[in-house]
């Protein structure tokens, strides 16, 4: 009770010196603020994306399961390979003692027919009943419905599409919609919050057994060597997660028999947004790195309170030494200091989550409008604050009032007494302004401030080179088609049709010069790889590939350096890259040398090698490409590209025109190929502006704690000064001394950054596309715009030492 009674009054205390000094509080609180806000603001982002619970009922009982292999593997994969194929699933579901029921689910875009024809994402699943959310109209799947492939053409819509697309009609239960040309029979409505068990945004769910309709690769129930389903169980009552894995990895076990060599491990964990292993440590790295950037912003911040403290603790020593030797504690004059210091930073982190959380939702719509805009798929998060994110922000703040606020407690409560009582000061003060904490923590806001800023700097110069990098082919004037033709019910023949009737009035369109098709667009995300095998060489070797028709290499510019491109008619040949070429047959001519691919092991020989080009990366170019003339069996995948020689906003709608014109209800994305580029560019440059931001607000804080530091030496050598001018020093000299001793620290903190940037520059090489890690512009430029600002700090106080009048600084205590 006595610890307690201590501690409402150490609190009480605080407020009432609070009160007297509003203006040390008010500073401190909103330095804090700004620090532990973006912190709380970018861990919020974080719980919305990997650690909240699904949106279901009794989310804690429900898990995700992924696996991974070793060994020998010999496996498919539509997705992940971390995903399940549909017999695995079902030998999951009817062999374990630990789940009362299992569920899947596979992401399926799908075309939306009709007089509003467009993409749609959607899933094919068969959770309702496992994950407890029944829909609010109509019913759920039924069991038979979820049984035969392709035999159930139901549907159950979200609740957002039903309201914007139907208006909430309620009568379009038992109405029917065209999903990739097919009609599906609407048999129920979605709760409001439920927008699937993915990031992204889901408008419709059909059973799973119609994966062959609307899951690209049409893949098939029976194949059990192909991932392409996630499962999630629900746990039976009684049931630890640790036990469900054990369950689990026996069935697991017995799958591997049927596979010699190979090793399956499992990963059984409470179900959120985002489980997938190879996905979630990309998100939980980068937020590690977030967080440490943000971090950072309110280590400065931490460093400028306990500054402002260590300077109050020296108008507060004569008060500090009457307490000691009347009897009081240092312990108890500690927790006194440390309850002021915890009081500031829970007002500052209650102040900073307020404005994260109302900050960070506008934030979080303009990025996902602007991704949106650049062709990624509406990504549902619920970033209203939660119990873990609250725990978070009282736990930052706590941690940050004892981090700032210890180091000028103990220092504050070991003063020399006589001095104290009988100078009122000036001894403490001289012992605080020449101590080592306060250069300390100087140098340590320089330093972080240059890691913020040089990191925004690389980022900055890296979106500028982005601007201007050579892919190694041209994209001026160029316009690329997509379609998704096997997703809207064309065969290969069908699609062949298409494609020649398209080529024959694309060609015809005035300005229109050429006209190629390729699987895969340059740097549109999308890439096919396979594994070859080559004489000479051990073992299968990865390979990224394109099927491409014979003006593919002329249309955008691609030289053929050795040897010929493809022709008209074709057979089992490749054109590889130089960097290919290089790789696998160094110092000898590769035009000739064979390899062997797939399962029936086809001999394709090379007949020519193809300039660099980056292909799948900007930041670099591909180390293995090739080339392979466009297939019949793969219509249905086939992009076209254009080259205009006029109006490229007019041919790309003449082109859309004419693919409606063969299929009025075709779903067309037609655009300039530049605009690819977009897709690269906007993560750079929403990284570019956070960290520039962060850097700056680093800036601001690290200068005005430079400037309080050194305005507080000058107040407190008042007395020395005019000493110094009594005696006969030049003003110039006392600017020089000053100047000398306040940039002293911030030397030493600048030497500190640039060791540390030059070893974590190098972390942020994928997005500098073609810019040094330890590009000497950016390092130079940022370390002399940081050194001015610090002499701009250092010189306002210091010219003000210079105009102390003598005789009244002789007076001055």
């Amino acid at each position: 009770m006595t610890l307690f009674a201590d501690l409402w009054q150490d609190v009480r205390y605080s407020i009432r010196t609070f009160r007297k000094q509003p203006g040390f509080a008010i500073v401190a609180v909103l330095a804090l603020a700004l620090g532990i806000g973006v912190n709380t603001g970018i861990f919020t982002i974080l719980n919305a994306i990997a650690l909240r619970p699904l949106p279901v009922a009794d989310a804690g009982r429900v898990v995700s399961v992924y696996q991974s292999f070793r060994g020998k593997i010999n496996r498919n994969a539509n997705g992940s390979i971390s995903y399940f194929s549909y017999p695995e699933y079902l030998n999951y579901r009817d062999n374990n003692h630990v789940l009362s029921g299992l569920a899947v689910s596979a992401n399926a875009p799908a075309s939306l027919g009709g007089a509003d024809a467009r993409h749609i994402e959607g899933q094919v699943v068969n959770f309702f009943t496992v994950l407890g959310r029944s829909p609010i109209l109509g019913r759920e799947f039924s069991a038979d419905e979820c049984a035969q492939p392709d035999a159930a053409p139901v549907a159950i819509l979200s609740n957002l599409f039903w309201t914007t697309q139907f208006h909430g009609d309620p009568e379009v239960i038992g109405s029917t919609i065209l999903l990739n040309r097919r009609p599906f029979t609407v048999i129920g409505i979605a709760p409001q919050d439920f927008t699937g068990t993915g990031m992204t945004r889901s408008s419709y769910w059909a059973p799973v057994v119609m994966a062959g309709t609307l899951v690209r690769g049409n893949p098939k129930l029976s194949d059990a060597n192909t991932s392409w389903l996630e499962i999630l169980g629900r746990l039976k009552p009684g049931v630890s997660i640790a036990r469900a894995h054990v369950d689990l990895a026996v069935i697991a076990g017995r799958i591997d028999q049927s596979y010699p060599g190979r090793t399956t491990t499992l990963a059984v964990d409470t179900a959120t947004f985002l489980g997938e292993p190879e996905a979630r440590t990309i998100v939980l790295a980068g937020s590690a790195v977030a967080l440490l950037a943000v971090g950072l912003v309110l280590l400065i911040a931490c460093a400028n309170v306990a500054n402002l403290l260590l300077a109050r603790a020296a108008a507060r020593q004569k008060e500090i030494a009457i307490r000691l030797s009347t009897g009081a504690s240092r312990g108890r004059l500690v927790r006194q200091l440390l309850t002021e210091s915890l009081l500031i930073s829970l007002a500052g982190g209650a102040l900073g989550s307020l404005l994260a959380f109302w900050t960070f939702e506008s934030l979080y719509k303009i990025v996902m409008s602007n991704l949106y805009s650049a062709g990624a798929p509406p990504i549902a998060l619920n970033l209203t604050p939660d119990l873990r994110v609250l725990g978070y922000a009282v736990a930052v703040s706590a941690i940050t009032g004892i981090l700032f606020g210890l180091m000028p407690a103990l220092q504050a409560t070991r003063p020399d007494l006589v001095s104290a009582l009988k100078e009122e000061g000036s001894g403490f003060a001289s012992h605080i302004s020449r101590g080592w904490l306060r250069g300390a923590l100087v140098a340590a806001q320089v330093s972080v401030c240059l890691v913020l800023l040089i990191a925004a700097g690389l980022l900055v110069r890296g979106l500028q080179s982005a601007q201007a990098v050579d892919p190694g082919f041209s994209m001026r004037g160029v316009v690329v088609t997509y379609f998704d033709l096997e997703q809207q019910g064309y065969d290969n023949a069908r699609a062949l049709q298409f494609h020649r009737r398209l080529i024959e009035r694309v060609s015809a369109i005035p300005g229109v010069d050429a006209v190629t098709q390729a699987v895969t667009v340059p740097l549109s995300r999308s890439s096919y790889g396979t594994m070859i095998e080559i004489e000479g060489i051990s073992g299968p070797q990865q390979v990224n590939f394109n099927q491409v028709s014979p003006q593919f290499f002329s249309l955008l510019g691609i030289p053929i350096v050795r040897g010929r491109g493809f022709l008209e008619t074709e057979g089992q040949t490749a054109i590889v890259s130089e960097a290919t070429a290089k790789r696998f047959w160094p110092n000898q001519e590769p035009q000739g040398k064979t390899f062997r691919m797939g399962k029936e092991k086809a001999s394709y020989q090379v007949i020519g090698v193809a300039k660099d080009i980056r292909a799948t990366w900007l930041s670099h170019v591909d180390q293995t490409f090739l080339y392979f003339p466009a297939k019949l069996e793969y219509q249905t995948h086939q992009n076209l590209l254009a080259h205009a020689n006029g109006n490229v906003v007019a041919t790309t709608k003449q082109i859309r025109d004419a693919a409606h014109s063969l299929d009025p209800n075709i779903i067309v994305i037609a655009k300039p190929l530049e605009e690819v580029l977009e897709i690269w560019r906007l993560p750079s440059r929403i990284l570019a502006l956070t960290t520039t931001a962060l850097g700056l607000l680093g800036l601001l804080l690290a200068s005005l704690g430079i400037y309080g530091v050194v305005s507080y030496a000058v107040s407190a050598r008042i007395r020395e000064i005019g000493i110094r001018m009594t005696l006969g020093a030049e003003p110039k000299g006392i600017l020089r001394l000053i100047l000398r001793q306040g940039m002293r620290p911030v030397i030493l903190g600048l030497a500190i950054g640039f060791v540390v940037c030059a070893a974590a520059s190098r972390l942020m090489s994928v997005m500098l596309y073609g810019v040094s890690p330890l590009d000497p512009l950016t390092f130079g430029a940022v370390s002399l715009f940081l050194t001015a600002v610090a002499l701009l700090a250092c010189y306002l106080p210091a010219r003000r030492a210079t105009r102390v009048d003598p005789m009244e600084a002789l007076h001055y205590e």
